[in-house]
C-alpha cells in the first residue's frame, strides 16, 4: 500500500472536515475553527497533518507545540476536552508507525523534547505501545447520554430529594437564567469565572480569549448563560454546540463563591444545560475533563447526573535521554502522591 503524509492546507482542508464529521471519534475540538482558537487565543504553534493510504485519508493528526511543567514537546490537541488523534482503520498497525515517524521528524526539526499522542482506541494504543513509550496518567471526560438518561429520568431516578431541592431553591427564591447577548453580561460572566478559577488555584484565561470565542462562534455554536437575581449573580456556563454530532460541550463554569452555603449554583446551571440540550434534540453532553477516580468530588457530582467516564489513552515518547530520566522521576512522584491521597 502507498502511504503519504500531507500537512494541513487549503488544498486538503475538505478531507480534514470530512474525517472530523464522518468519524465516530471526531468532535468539536477537531474542527478547523477550534484550530484557529488554539493558534490565535492560546498561541500554540500547530503541526497538523493528514495521513493518506492509497490517496484516501486514514488519519487526522492535530499536533501542537506545548509544554508540560516547562518542558516543550509535541502534543495532540492541548487545552482541549478531547485531545485524541483520529484513525479510521484501527486494524492497520502501519498507520501508527507513519504517524510516529512524522512526529519524530517534527520534534527533531523544532528541537522538541517529547511527543505526546492520545487515542480513544485500545487497539491503536497497542500499536503505538510497540515503540516503547513512557507511561502517562489516564485521562478522560464525563459524558451524559441523553438517549439513556432523559431529564425526567435523571430528575426522578438519579436525584435525591435534597438534590432536587438544590435546583428548585433558585427558582423559589426568584433567580432566573438568561442567555447572554451584551458585552456587560459577558464581562459579568467572566468576573465570576475568574474568581472560580482563582479559588481553585488555577490560572484563568484572559478576557481576550472569550472575545476570540465570540468572534469565532455564532449563537448556534456557542451558548453563554447567567444565573442571576436582580444584581446578584450566582453563576453561569459557557457551552459549545456541535449540531452535526448532536453534542453539547460544557467548557467554562462561572461561580459566585460568596453566596450563602444554602445555594449550590453548579446543580442549577448544569440542570439548565441538560434541559436545553434535550429540547434541542441533542444526544450527548460532555461535562469536560475529570479525574478518573470515583472518590473525586467532581466525578461524583457529574455521576449524579448520569454521566459515565470516557477514557483516553496517552503515550509519551521521549526525544532525549535527560528528558526520559526526569520524566521517570516525575511519574514516580505522581504515583506516590496519588496512592498517598487515596488512603
Amino acid at each position: 500500500m502507498d502511504y503519504h503524509i500531507e500537512e494541513l492546507s487549503n488544498k486538503n482542508a475538505s478531507d480534514w472536515k470530512r474525517l472530523c464529521e464522518e468519524s465516530n471519534e471526531g468532535n468539536f475540538f477537531h474542527t478547523l475553527e477550534w484550530k484557529r482558537i488554539l493558534e490565535q487565543s492560546y498561541n500554540f504553534h500547530s503541526h497538523c497533518f493528514l495521513l493518506y493510504r492509497n490517496d484516501e485519508p486514514v488519519a487526522l493528526c492535530p499536533f501542537y507545540e506545548a509544554s508540560i511543567n516547562g518542558v516543550r514537546g509535541l502534543i495532540s490537541l492541548p487545552d482541549s476536552d478531547y485531545n485524541h488523534i483520529i484513525i479510521t482503520d484501527q486494524n492497520d498497525p502501519l498507520i501508527a508507525y507513519h504517524i510516529l515517524e512524522k512526529c519524530k521528524e517534527i520534534a527533531r526539526e523544532n528541537k522538541l523534547l517529547f511527543i505526546l499522542i492520545t487515542t480513544f482506541n485500545e487497539l491503536t494504543r497497542d500499536h503505538f505501545s510497540k515503540y516503547n513509550p513512557l507511561p502517562f496518567p489516564l485521562g478522560g471526560d464525563m459524558v451524559l447520554d441523553l438517549e439513556k438518561f432523559s431529564p425526567d429520568k435523571i430528575w426522578n431516578d438519579n436525584f435525591s430529594k435534597q438534590e432536587r431541592k438544590y435546583i428548585r431553591r433558585f427558582e423559589n427564591d426568584g433567580f432566573k437564567i438568561k442567555e447572554l447577548n451584551s458585552i456587560d453580561d459577558i464581562k459579568m460572566f467572566y468576573k465570576y469565572y475568574k474568581i472560580n478559577l482563582e479559588f481553585k488555584n488555577a490560572t484563568p484565561y484572559p478576557f481576550s480569549h472569550f472575545e476570540d470565542l465570540l468572534k469565532t462562534y455564532s449563537s448556534t455554536e456557542m451558548l453563554l448563560t447567567l444565573l442571576y437575581k436582580d444584581d446578584v449573580v450566582a453563576g453561569g456556563q459557557l457551552a459549545f454546540l456541535h449540531g452535526h454530532k448532536k453534542t453539547m460541550y460544557l467548557r467554562y463554569l462561572s461561580l459566585n463563591r460568596d453566596l450563602p452555603t444554602r445555594y449550590h449554583s453548579t446543580w442549577c446551571v448544569y440542570w439548565d444545560c441538560i434541559e436545553r440540550a434535550s429540547k434541542m434534540g441533542y444526544s450527548r453532553i460532555c461535562f469536560g475533563r475529570t479525574p478518573p477516580y470515583s472518590n473525586d468530588n467532581h466525578y461524583q457530582l457529574k455521576e449524579k447526573f448520569g454521566c459515565h467516564y470516557e477514557k483516553e489513552y496517552s503515550l509519551i515518547f521521549p526525544r532525549s535521554h535527560l528528558f526520559k530520566i526526569g520524566y521517570n522521576i516525575y511519574y514516580n512522584i505522581y504515583n506516590f502522591r496519588k496512592k498517598y491521597v487515596s488512603r
